[in-house]
């Protein structure tokens, strides 16, 4: 954790390296500052607040602003000189530094910092939209806005498992690893120091793109680009670098001699009725494939499948097979939240990302 930086009467939070908020932030420990807020960085990838608190000041890391908009915040919520209570986590090292989970105004008021989920949408009003073929759409409707957001609790383990873990993936106990997915040796010994690390070395939190199923699990959604005329999909991130990953459904097939590996492989789909099945191979070994830091290797296999059971709903269900990490193949799955009337708003992981809102 990097302290402020106090000099020349200014004041300066510093840009943080982007990081694991588990890894920095002991979740089992809680403090509450009262003081008066001297500084208020609306930016991404965090929100900062700098708390003068007696005779010191305390650097309070909050959500992403995408995050905490869910939650009614504004980049005018708070202004420097206002006292303001606030209920966090401490950092790890014992500096001045903390991870807000609550702030409560002066007049009483309280502000969460803890993204509000979004709201559901009645699928019984609205039927699964579809192109003129028949297939469903994946994406938004003509004439209309919205992107798709993964559920919380959306983790990648063998179905019918049900271990228990945070939105982060990291297990209440460590000694259910091994439920999470069928194991060879080694991988379940590095899963299991990820696991104990804490996820400190999440490529994601270098930036790094989220391929395979981690795609489908990042907080600040995806949209899915569908081009019939051209014969493929593209699935956009809205987090990170704006990554993108093709699907092509022209019937192609692999061609594994001349795949050079990469974060989203190589994939080629086919409608099968209702449902999109997508098969990738070609991956590179530099991202985890999903939170909580399951491990796989350059042998890895999906067969995903994508469903849009109704309007609001988006179904995905992938099989893993990958016998340089896995005893044997696997299956996951879990279901993702159309959120109506909105754009993907702007979020990259660079330091100090700031926009202009007023």
């Amino acid at each position: 954790m990097k302290a402020l930086l106090l000099g020349l009467g200014l004041i300066a939070i510093p840009a943080l390296a982007h990081h694991s908020i588990t890894a920095e932030y002991d979740e089992k420990k809680a403090v509450t500052l009262k003081g008066t807020v001297v500084k208020f960085d609306w930016t991404n990838p965090h929100v900062f607040v700098a708390l003068e608190v007696s005779s010191d000041t305390w650097a309070i890391e909050f959500p992403s602003r995408i995050e905490l908009k869910r939650d009614g915040w504004t980049q005018d919520s708070i202004h420097i000189g206002d006292v303001v209570t606030i209920d966090a986590t401490p950092a790890r090292d014992g500096s001045k530094g903390a991870y807000a989970k609550t702030l409560v105004l002066a007049n009483g008021k309280r502000l969460s910092a803890e993204a509000a989920p979004f709201p559901k949408i009645s699928a019984a009003s609205k039927p699964t939209p579809r192109w003129p073929d028949g297939h469903p759409r994946l994406g938004f409707v003509p004439g209309e806005t919205g992107y798709w957001t993964s559920n919380a609790g959306s983790i990648l383990e063998e179905t019918g498992s049900n271990v228990r873990v945070n939105v982060n993936g990291l297990l209440a106990n460590i000694a259910d690893a091994g439920k999470v997915a069928p194991f060879q040796p080694w991988a379940k010994g590095l899963y299991e120091y990820r696991q104990k690390t804490l996820l400190k070395d999440d490529p994601m939190a270098s930036c790094l793109p989220p391929g395979g199923p981690r795609q489908f699990q990042v907080p600040y959604g995806i949209q899915i680009l569908e081009q019939p005329e051209k014969q493929r999909v593209f699935v956009m991130s809205g987090g990170g670098d704006r990554n993108w990953r093709l699907i092509h459904l022209d019937g192609r097939a692999h061609q594994p001699d001349d795949l050079q590996p990469t974060y989203y492989g190589d994939s080629v789909g086919k409608w099968k009725g209702d449902v999109l099945v997508i098969d990738t191979l070609g991956f590179n070994e530099r991202f985890w494939f999903s939170n909580g830091g399951l491990p796989h290797t350059e042998s890895l296999h999906l067969t995903e499948r994508l469903s849009r059971p109704d309007f609001g709903t988006l179904k995905y269900e992938v099989r893993v097979d990958d016998p340089g990490a896995y005893t044997r193949p696997w299956s996951a799955g879990w279901a993702l939240q159309w959120v109506s009337g909105q754009e993907i708003e702007e979020y990259f992981c660079d330091e100090y990302n700031r926009n202009n809102e007023r």
